[in-house]
């Protein structure tokens, strides 16, 4: 499997400042060494690490961040342990998704506590340096493993949702686009169009040499394009290849797609960068940190925002998410500033040590209410999420092995209030 350069999303360690006066003389002496030792506020950046994947198809926008699979055989290689003085993977480290065919590889995310990770995942960096990725054979390849993982696990979820579409879809014949345009034929299209994705996406070489290589000069290393029959096939190779695969391949794929979001409903744990908004509180013995629930942005290959955005839209299901729902509505609220309270040792060493990449974890239900109505021909699929514990854990680093708080999402200090 080719191997990918690496992707790390740095988080700003803020300025730890401004004890009053009338705290005691600890505090004084805190605050002098704190900004001695803080110079700088660090941008949030992105290293793409992962970018440089070959075989990426954009032939359908909702799908432009999918990437291939590339390997030596036929075969999905789990993850191997990686025995080194830097870092570890190991095979628990992940859920794997059974592909229902050798042609296909397996798909593998991240997990915490059982649960497919969302979000801000952990991209393997160097103990003493988070912006740092390991760079060995093995830790490349299985984060190439992941972004081809995600994108997947996103697809299939995608095509579960289209069910109705395939249901309709010309096995025959690839169907073309004419105006006016006929909503049979639209289904069809798109369809056809998430189909040739998947086969790109997690086809093993040899499937794709198969369906995706015009071996005009019988070399065996003609180019793999994102085309039924390859770089500059003909209508009729074209349609050939296509209901080939169909006659093949295609019920498995669907069945396989109904596990994803089985239901209607996913649950995940939701990992996102901890992010401390101004200095350190002293009069209320904390930081003060963004809850989740209002996170709009996202970093390139986080996991955590896509066109099908799972993250987007909080509607509340418990009475402490209902608190949360409306607290947050307010104009002063607007940016969900909660305290995490901390002692003032324990913040210092944590902002001082440049090591550290901490990151707040939740568990979340992902509801798939149905297509959005706004364009009835791009059938946008619309997801809700809520929360399904009212703990949040703070964690040190993007491995989250070292727990730093908890944050009680049934009793919180919002920022601006008493």
């Amino acid at each position: 499997m080719g191997s990918s350069r690496t992707i790390m999303v740095v988080m700003g360690m803020l300025f730890f400042i401004m004890a009053p006066p009338a705290n005691a003389q600890f505090f004084k002496k805190l605050k002098q060494q704190a900004e001695a030792k803080l110079i700088d506020k660090t941008d949030k950046e992105v290293d793409d690490i992962l970018s440089g994947n070959k075989g990426t198809t954009k032939k359908e926008e909702e799908s432009k961040e999918l990437g291939t699979v590339k390997s030596d055989d036929n075969k999905a290689v789990p993850p191997t342990s990686v025995k080194q003085s830097t870092t570890t993977i190991n095979e628990s480290d992940y859920l794997v998704y059974k592909s229902p065919d050798p042609a296909f590889h397996d798909v593998y995310v991240q997990k915490s506590k059982g649960l497919p990770r969302f979000g801000s995942c952990d991209f393997y960096t160097k103990p003493d340096n988070p912006k740092m990725p390991v760079s060995t054979p093995e830790v490349n390849e299985i984060r190439s493993k992941m972004k081809i993982g995600y994108n997947a696990f996103l697809l299939l979820a995608r095509m579960h949702t289209l069910k109705g579409h395939f249901k309709v879809m010309d096995r025959t014949a690839l169907t073309p686009l004419s105006k006016p345009l006929v909503e049979e034929a639209v289904k069809s299209n798109m369809a056809q169009g998430y189909l040739m994705n998947f086969a790109f996406l997690l086809g093993t070489d040899a499937l794709k040499k198969e369906y995706f290589m015009n071996d005009r000069n019988g070399t065996g290393n003609a180019p793999i394009v994102s085309k039924w029959g390859g770089e500059y096939a003909d209508d009729f190779t074209e349609n050939e290849k296509y209901v080939a695969f169909v006659e093949k391949y295609l019920d498995k794929i669907l069945q396989w797609t109904q596990t994803f979001f089985e239901d209607a409903t996913e649950d995940f744990q939701f990992v996102v960068p901890l992010e401390f908004k101004g200095s350190y509180d002293f009069d209320k013995n904390g930081f003060w940190v963004q809850l989740p629930t209002k996170r709009r942005s996202s970093y390139s290959m986080d996991f955590g925002s896509t066109r099908d955005n799972y993250f987007f839209e909080f509607f509340p299901k418990t009475p402490y998410g209902q608190q949360i729902f409306n607290k947050t509505q307010q104009v002063e609220h607007i940016n969900a500033e909660v305290l995490f309270k901390i002692d003032p040792a324990a913040a210092e060493a944590l902002i001082n040590d440049k090591t550290k990449n901490p990151q707040m974890v939740v568990k979340v239900r992902v509801v798939y209410e149905g297509f959005r109505p706004e364009n009835p021909t791009i059938y946008a699929p619309k997801y809700t999420y809520h929360l399904l514990d009212p703990i949040m854990e703070l964690y040190s680093h993007a491995g989250l092995t070292s727990k730093i708080g908890e944050i009680n999402l049934e009793n919180l200090t919002y920022k601006g209030t008493d």
